[in-house]
């Protein structure tokens, strides 16, 4: 079946490959003037020495960054100096950044989460390809920050590798040092390296973040805007063999409510498990999986539900699908790796040879078999899931791709293939394109065939950005490994911005009107929905911005028509350095999804807020407190219940205490409260409230070097009573349905 599929798609990887040519050949791109020699250092740098002064060895010392936000070019508003040098192991960099210590920011916190901070930055485009870096920020007090760079994507930070950084404050700033291992990094053999090279800093206070070279918003790449810089002699990436292992151990009381009558279960877990990675080339790298890290230590962030007609995302957190899954990305995304429920056991290949990037990845699934007919042959077998990706960089900024996924399972398969294009027509627009063809047989040994088209013209620029999308989903197209909320779809999307730069004013940095307008149909041309959001932007600096939306809507729903209008307004800043906050007000006519038995969907009336604060309290104390509160209430009488009256009200709360003790060690208690009111006339949702206390202490030595220690406890308003046993509902919360406690252990070994 998959040689089928991909023969298939030849005539159209044909069609591509010819436009590529086309293309490239109107293509123009904006490159770096800028040329570094990196010298050979004699020793290591050492931090004490670039406080004191600059040591005679610093390195080739890059200056004269400039903005690249809110300026546009414009020099930058501290002093930054970076030194750059390397050794047969590592690359280094050293910043000295100039300013007032009592105005820079700086947290004690845990590795990845020092957003809100002043840092610095070091990218490197290792293969010199000009779409993709390895990015690495710290923070003042040397708080490691990584990740990977892609131009038409989203910076990739589940990316994690192994490398060394310090910081200090200083009287007139500060200073940070990074040491780069070349093991940590994938570059060609060869006497000579050249990279493209970035080196920037960002100042919170101010919302300015500047860069050497100059790196302008008015292209839409970034990495080709990108220095070159040459390491003059031969250095060796290394061969790299690391293993993983982990160990988790818990125990848990938790009701159980599946039966007729809710019992206790009592568990003892004892679960270990390991990834490893080896690394066969300078650019190629296998990694495998035993029963997976399921990365039990973080929950996921609250989000309201009750009134989403469509799926809600929630990201991965599993250790081994986070890391590069960047690499298998699509405009439309083919396969989204929560799919995968409960595997065992994985591999997975990525590399490069010159122009052409390739990954592929084998694992198990034992849940689909699990949650089959007991009757069917097949219950209880595992699935095989294959995912495979390969793209040519025909030029620079674009790029033609192919994606396959199947997942199999006795007589029922899913495949998806599909190919792709991002092509950077000058510097300011970016087309993106997919087409995707599926075939299934599922348990009903029924035969379906569906289709994918998608296409992006987008705008980058100072001041106007505009983004149009076309997107065409058959209605028997497969999403078993796909996140696509909606098939049987041809929607339309554009978004237009226009922002005037406001100089000489002391907070405001840009301001203007933003337009978002969505038609939604069927294939039977049967108009499904269609909205528009008319907002007002304003920029300050701190990271401020001020929101109004006009919000217009039209939705067919269960066999009704219904028109909708509201507004919203939202606040954020991180103005003071003491306190963050993202508002959001609003009021909308919201549709009754699930009305109860007896009654029809209606439209409603809808009030909602949403807040999260962070107070950073001390250097080393953070309390974040998130609130999401909406009700909807009738706009005329039904089921015997007047105008006005509540459908429902939902409460949802978390409050996280935090405090870091050292870069590595810190201790935090989470607890989530959900307080829902649902008038059981009017809809189905279940009413109840629900107290979750999640008290974890962390030591994050380097990534893949962690030990978690944690205790959960759930409370809800029920009360147990009987024999054989029932549940009643209370008005306070009377009863502890979940309690654990449990301790995780892992250590990367590197070989």
């Amino acid at each position: 079946m998959i040689s089928k599929i991909l023969l298939s798609c030849i005539p159209v990887f044909k069609h591509f490959s010819w436009l590529g040519v086309v293309l490239l050949s109107t293509a123009t791109a904006a490159l770096a003037e800028d040329n570094l020699q990196i010298p050979r250092a004699t020793r290591p740098p050492v931090l004490a020495d670039y406080i004191a002064g600059t040591p005679a060895d610093a390195g080739v010392m890059v200056s004269g960054f400039r903005q690249k936000a809110p300026g546009d070019g414009t020099p930058a508003s501290a002093e930054t100096r970076a030194y750059l040098s390397y050794d047969d192991h590592h690359f280094y960099a050293v910043f000295v950044a100039k300013d007032d210590p009592k105005q820079v920011r700086a947290r004690m916190a845990k590795r990845q989460d020092f957003f809100g901070d002043d840092y610095v930055i070091l990218e490197l485009d290792t293969f010199h390809d000009k779409q993709r870096s390895f990015v690495f920020y710290i923070n003042p007090l040397g708080v490691q920050l990584d990740g990977k760079r892609t131009d038409g994507q989203d910076t990739d930070f589940d990316f994690e590798t192994q490398w060394q950084s310090d910081g200090q404050l200083t009287d007139d700033g500060y200073v940070a040092m990074m040491a780069i291992p070349f093991k940590s990094l994938r570059f060609k053999n060869g006497p000579m390296q050249t990279w493209g090279i970035a080196v920037g800093r960002l100042i919170a206070r101010l919302n300015e973040v500047s860069y050497w070279p100059y790196i302008t918003k008015r292209e839409a790449a970034f990495v080709p805007q990108m220095a070159s810089a040459e390491i003059r002699n031969d250095i060796q990436p290394g061969r790299n063999f690391q293993v993983d292992p982990y160990v988790y151990m818990g125990k848990s009381k938790i009701l159980d409510r599946s039966g007729n009558s809710p019992s206790w279960q009592n568990t003892s877990k004892l679960r270990s498990g390991l990834d490893a990675k080896w690394v066969l080339s300078e650019a190629m790298a296998l990694d495998m999986t035993v029963n997976p890290d399921f990365s039990e230590v973080e929950s996921d962030e609250p989000q309201v539900l009750i009134d989403k007609r469509y799926e809600t995302l929630f990201p991965e957190k599993r250790p081994f699908f986070l890391e590069n899954s960047g690499f298998f990305l699509t405009p439309q995304p083919l396969f989204f790796s929560r799919r995968i429920a409960e595997p065992k056991y994985g591999a997975r290949l990525t590399g490069r040879e010159g122009a052409w990037s390739f990954g592929s990845l084998l694992i198990n699934d034992q849940a689909p078999g699990q949650n089959l007919d007991p009757r069917n042959r097949d219950f209880g077998s595992d699935a095989r899931i294959t995912v495979l990706r390969a793209q040519n960089d025909f030029s620079d900024g674009s790029n033609l791709g192919g994606m396959l996924t199947q997942r199999s399972l006795g007589s029922i398969s899913n495949t998806v293939a599909g190919i792709d294009m991002l092509y950077q027509w000058d510097q300011n627009w970016v087309i993106s394109t997919q087409f995707a063809s599926s075939k299934t047989s599922n348990a009903e040994n029924q035969k379906l065939h569906g289709n994918l088209a998608y296409a992006e013209f987008k705008r980058t620029d100072k001041n106007f950005n505009y983004s149009g999308k076309f997107l065409d989903i058959s209605a028997d197209f497969d999403t078993t490994l796909a996140f696509l909320p909606r098939t049987d779809l041809r929607q339309t999307t554009q978004t237009a911005s226009y922002l005037w730069d406001i100089e000489d004013h002391p907070w405001l940095q840009s301001m203007g009107p933003q337009i978002t307008a969505i038609v939604s149909k069927d294939h039977k041309n049967v108009l499904q929905d269609w909205s528009a959001d008319s907002a007002y932007i304003v920029n300050g600096i701190g990271s401020t911005v001020f929101e109004a939306h006009a919000l217009n809507a039209y939705e067919f729903f269960a066999g009704s028509q219904f028109h909708k209008n509201g507004f919203l307004l939202a606040a954020t800043s991180d103005w003071l350095s003491w306190l963050t906050f993202d508002l959001k007000a609003g009021q909308n006519q919201v549709i009754n999804y699930l009305p109860a038995a007896g009654t029809e969907a209606s439209l409603g009336d809808s009030r909602s807020l949403a807040a999260v604060l962070t107070l950073k309290a001390s250097r080393y104390w953070r309390v974040e407190q998130t609130l999401l509160w909406n009700d909807l209430r009738l706009q005329h009488n039904q089921a015997g219940e007047p105008g006005g009256a509540m459908v429902y009200r939902d409460l949802l709360s978390r409050t996280r205490f935090n405090y870091q003790f050292n870069r590595f060690l810190g201790v935090r208690l989470i607890l989530d409260y959900d307080f829902l009111k649902a008038n059981p006339k009017l809809t189905t949702l279940e009413a109840g409230k629900k107290l979750n206390s999640d008290l974890q202490i962390s030591y994050v030595l380097a990534p893949g070097t962690t030990f978690y220690a944690g205790y959960t406890d759930r409370q809800e308003n029920l009360r147990l009573l009987g024999n054989p046993t029932y549940l009643q509902t209370t008005d306070k919360l009377d009863l502890h349905t979940g309690r654990q406690f449990f301790v995780k252990f892992n250590y990367l070994f590197q070989l």
